[in-house]
C-alpha cells in the first residue's frame, strides 16, 4: 500500500511533520510513503527510517509532476500544507485527500484581540490521519543522524577548539522574518562567555551575524560564527552535540526540539498560541499590549522600537541559559 504526504515548506514545518510519518508505519508496516517536498528540504529525511522515497518538486513540470503521482497510486494522500498549489494536486486524487486543517482563520482573529485554542502543528499534521481511522501511536517531533554524520560535526568543532567536554550553546541569531530577532545578542555574549563554553552561530547571513559578537577579541574566540557555512545534515549533526539551543520563534528551535535538545525560545510579535511553540522548550515573551502583531513575524514594527522582544533583557536569558546548563 502506498501513501503520499505534502509539504512544500518551509523548514521548521517540514520537520514537524515527522510523527506522520513514523504513525503511518505503525498502522502499516508494509507500506511504501513518499513525501513530495521542494528541493532544498530533500536532505531533512535522508536517514529518517519512516520516508521511503522523496520526491523534489522542482524535478517536474505540474502535468508530469501529476502522471508521476498516479503512477504512485497512493491509498490516501496527506496534504499537509494546504496551499493553492497543494490544492490543485489534491483535485486528482478525489474521496482519497486529508488535507489539514491550518486554522486561518483563528490565528487571522487573533490578531483582532480574539482568543481561540488552537491545537500545536503537530496536532493538527495528525488529525489527517485520524480522519482516515489512522491509530496515533507517537507525537515525538524526530530527527536522524548518522554515525559518520556525527563524526564530522565533532572534527569541524574541534577546529573551532571546541571538545565534547566543553559546554556548546548553538544559537540561531536570525530569523526570516526581521522583527522575531532579539536584538541583544552582542551585549548577552559579553556577560555570558566564559572559559570552556562556547557560543556556536547558526544562520544564513554570515556577515549579519559577525556583527553580533562581541568586540573584545578574547571573548570573540568563544563565540564561533557558522552562519552560511553549513549544510543542512551538518547543522543537524552540530545540533545533536549541544547542550543547549538558543532561537528565535523558526526552525532552529524545531531542530533542536526534534534532537531533544534543551531550548530557549524568543517569542516576540508571535505567540505560542498560535501553535507553533516546541513543546518542552523554555519561552522567553513579555506581554506587551501591541502582542500579537503579524502571523509570521513581519519585518517592519508598527512602534519602531520593537518592545516585544527589546524588554526581555540580557539576564534574563543567561539565567536561563545558566540554570539549563547545571
Amino acid at each position: 500500500m502506498n501513501f503520499l504526504v505534502v509539504r512544500f515548506s518551509s523548514l521548521g514545518d517540514v520537520v514537524l511533520t515527522s510523527p506522520v510519518f513514523e504513525n503511518i508505519k505503525l498502522n502499516y508496516p508494509g507500506s511504501f510513503v513518499y513525501f513530495l517536498t521542494k528541493k532544498v528540504y530533500e536532505p531533512v529525511f535522508a536517514e529518517n527510517p519512516f520516508v521511503d522515497r522523496i520526491i523534489p518538486f522542482e524535478d517536474f513540470s505540474f502535468a508530469g509532476l501529476i502522471r508521476h503521482l498516479k503512477k504512485i497510486r497512493p491509498a490516501v494522500v496527506f496534504d499537509l500544507h494546504s496551499s493553492l498549489r497543494s490544492r490543485l494536486i489534491d483535485c486528482f486524487f478525489p474521496w482519497k485527500v486529508s488535507r489539514v486543517n491550518l486554522r486561518r482563520r483563528e490565528r487571522a482573529g487573533m490578531l483582532k484581540g480574539r482568543t481561540a485554542e488552537i491545537p500545536d502543528a503537530v496536532k493538527r499534521y495528525l488529525e489527517t490521519l485520524t480522519r482516515k481511522s489512522f491509530k496515533i501511536h507517537t507525537e515525538r517531533v524526530s530527527l536522524f543522524v548518522s554515525e559518520e554524520e556525527t563524526f564530522r560535526a565533532k572534527k569541524m568543532m574541534e577546529r573551532y577548539g571546541i571538545s565534547p567536554s566543553n559546554e556548546i550553546v548553538v544559537v540561531g541569531v536570525q530569523s526570516k522574518w526581521k522583527n522575531k530577532e532579539w536584538p541583544h545578542f552582542r551585549s548577552f555574549f559579553e556577560i555570558a562567555v566564559k572559559p570552556g563554553r562556547f557560543f556556536v552561530l547558526v544562520g544564513d547571513d554570515f556577515e549579519r551575524a559577525e556583527s553580533l559578537k562581541p568586540a573584545s577579541r578574547h571573548l570573540r574566540n568563544f563565540v564561533i560564527n557558522l552562519c552560511g557555512k553549513l549544510s543542512l545534515r551538518t547543522l543537524f549533526g552540530i545540533v545533536s552535540l549541544s547542550d543547549c539551543v538558543i532561537s528565535m520563534d523558526s526552525a532552529i528551535a524545531h531542530i533542536a526540539s526534534a534532537f531533544s535538545r534543551p531550548l530557549i525560545v524568543f517569542f516576540g510579535p508571535t505567540v505560542p498560541a498560535f501553535g507553533f511553540a516546541p513543546r518542552y522548550a523554555k519561552i522567553l515573551e513579555e506581554n506587551v499590549p501591541c502582542r500579537p502583531c503579524h502571523l509570521h513575524g513581519g519585518n517592519i514594527c508598527a512602534r519602531g522600537d520593537r518592545v516585544c522582544l527589546a524588554s526581555i533583557g540580557e539576564k534574563q536569558l543567561l539565567e536561563e541559559l545558566e540554570r539549563i546548563l547545571k
